[in-house]
């Protein structure tokens, strides 16, 4: 068989030359200069290496999952966008008649974009919510309250820290708050324009939609007759929406406009984060829900809106209307166009500590509840839990007979597409979850879908083993020939994921075998912007590492101690206290020992 020559040896890797105007250049040994900024492409030449005629090539940034295709030429010029700021590697590989070749590589560092240009989070007293994008008063583009709006305890950071703790001192904490809105007059307004509509922007908030029975406007900016956006809400469709009109005429039957529309329908009374962007490079807009793009659609008829920015309303051939019922808060808006990494990034709502904020929207406390009923104990959030039949209040406990004792309320309580945490203190009654079959799974809590759930706390049964008898003083109990005399025990372990009639959910398992007849700390986390969840026993990590999900959308009752799947069943056989949710995912054990205790 004769080798191949020089001539017919596969490409040697390719070369990659920077465009000489930027907006990035290579790093060396000694030096890494970040230029450009996230979502601004570079400009790169590939070439052949000495004596290769290359026939195609094709590259792939360290933030992609894949190869681009490959693209003909004997040279050719690319253009990546980089979705994130900080090093990027640039892989190239090149193809010639006799099949593909060596890669070659380059890095690049990226800057930080250029930061919102507006940013309200309503943490100030008065009437004018502060821009906290800059601190010089003159660039400044405070929004003013007026009508129906006033601040709320409900800010969807939850507690922040003041001061950290010190070794004399306690560490000082204060209420978030958020902008409350009564749907009918409430809103905020800037003084004048906060974007120039016809460049790439972002605009993004938190909300907590009150009633789903009419449209809502989020945001919005002032032309002439109208403004040229609208991130909002849509009752005819009961979905999220981002949406751009073509001019600024002053009828409605003048204009039309392009829509992004979410991809489930919108959670009314939970918390939920929206993004709208316009890139006015790819003529797009796109929308994004608590973090993750819905859709992106052509846009090519942008225009200036030179008036202000309006929080809650927004302007329609002259008028104002689509007030938003609820709470708004944590709104920013940006003169670019975020990419998916930072829209994700951004809904994260990390904190002075570089973790998630968290906001309790539900706390039942068995110990603080007497009759047929749990009142949710969150500040200003609603949804008493219920008991039923078979369940009662015991000793500051919920006690569940494992045959019809549960609680629930109408759901959902929690955007299940959004991040979200969940903690209560379970125990399982062995002598009960005996007489149940191998494989039986008793749910803590949960959130139903129309199927099963879109996640659950739950033990399942594994099986029955044979542990040695102990007497009240923990000594052997022998039989009459000095052997150890053994009985049966059941053995099961803790669930956090998505329950399911055949098995098929994804769910984190404790570690070890649950024990039986005592009580334990459970905290499942499900972080929407990683696509991953977690489980703690008391605030040990259970998983080893990050377990990936897919969120389903919880549509009907949360339930305590009884689990969906098409019909109700999965009865918890003992007792259950201290329940909480919070809307944002816990990072770590650190934050689940401080926030959730042990």
């Amino acid at each position: 068989m004769e080798e191949r020559t020089e001539r017919e040896a596969a490409p040697k890797p390719p070369t990659i030359t920077f465009d000489p105007t930027g907006p990035y250049t290579p790093c060396t040994a000694n030096s890494c200069v970040p230029g450009g900024k996230p979502g601004q492409a570079g400009s790169f030449t590939l070439g052949p290496a000495a004596g290769d005629v290359n026939t195609a090539y094709r590259y792939k940034l360290s933030t992609d999952d894949s190869w681009s295709p490959y693209i003909p030429g004997a040279t050719v010029k690319i253009a990546p966008v980089p979705p994130r700021s900080g090093l990027i590697t640039l892989q190239v590989e090149a193809k010639d008649a006799h099949g593909p070749g060596a890669a070659n590589s380059v890095d690049f560092a990226v800057k930080e974009g250029d930061g919102p240009v507006g940013r309200w989070n309503f943490h100030d007293a008065g009437d004018e919510a502060i821009d906290s994008s800059t601190t010089d008063p003159q660039l400044q583009d405070n929004a003013t309250l007026a009508g129906g709006a006033a601040r709320t305890g409900q800010g969807r950071r939850g507690e922040i820290t003041v001061t950290p703790a010190t070794d004399t001192t306690p560490v000082e904490k204060v209420t978030d708050s958020g902008l409350a809105l009564d749907g009918t007059t409430g809103h905020a307004a800037t003084a004048g324009p906060v974007v120039d509509t016809r460049a790439s922007y972002t605009v993004a908030a938190w909300v907590r939609l009150g009633t789903d029975s009419r449209d809502a406007t989020v945001m919005g900016q002032n032309g002439a007759n109208r403004s040229p956006f609208l991130l909002g809400y849509e009752q005819s469709t009961k979905k999220w929406s981002f949406r751009e009109a073509d001019s600024d005429a002053p009828t409605g039957d003048a204009v039309s406009y392009q829509r992004v529309t979410s991809k489930n329908q919108a959670v009314p009374k939970v918390w939920t984060h929206l993004a709208g962007v316009f890139n006015s490079v790819d003529n797009t807009i796109s929308l994004y829900v608590n973090g993750e793009l819905q859709g992106t659609t052509p846009f090519t008829t942008a225009w200036a809106a030179t008036g202000p920015l309006q929080i809650g309303r927004v302007q329609s051939a002259g008028m104002y209307t689509d007030y938003f019922p609820g709470v708004i808060d944590e709104v920013a808006v940006w003169q670019e166009a975020l990419t998916e990494v930072q829209v994700k990034q951004e809904s994260k709502l990390l904190g002075a500590d570089g973790k998630p904020s968290a906001e309790l929207v539900a706390s039942w406390n068995p110990a603080q509840a007497t009759g047929t009923s749990l009142p949710n104990n969150a500040p200003a959030y609603d949804g008493a839990l219920s008991l039923s039949s078979g369940a009662s209040l015991v000793d500051g406990k919920l006690v569940l007979d494992g045959r019809s004792g549960a609680g629930s309320t109408p759901g959902p309580v929690i955007d299940d597409s959004g991040s979200f945490t969940v903690t209560a203190q379970a125990l399982v009654d062995g002598a009960a979850i005996m007489e149940k079959p191998n494989g039986y799974k008793a749910q803590i809590l949960g959130q139903r879908t129309a199927t099963g759930s879109s996640w659950s706390l739950w033990f399942e049964k594994t099986g029955i083993v044979q542990e040695p008898e102990l007497d009240e003083d923990g000594e052997l109990v022998l039989d009459e020939n000095g052997n150890p005399v053994t009985k049966p025990v059941p053995v099961g372990r803790w669930h956090f994921g998505r329950l399911t009639a055949d098995g098929t959910g994804t769910s984190v398992v404790s570690k070890d075998e649950a024990a039986l007849d005592s009580e334990v700390r459970l905290t499942g986390v499900y972080d929407a912007q990683d696509g991953t969840i977690e489980l703690y026993l008391a605030a040990n990590p259970q998983s080893g590492g990050n377990t990936p999900y897919t969120a389903q959308v919880g549509s009907g009752e949360f339930s305590v101690g009884k689990g969906y799947l098409g019909s109700w069943g999965n009865y918890l056989p003992g007792r259950i206290g201290d329940i909480r949710i919070w809307a944002g995912a816990l990072s770590d054990a650190g934050q689940v020992s401080d926030i959730v205790g042990t």
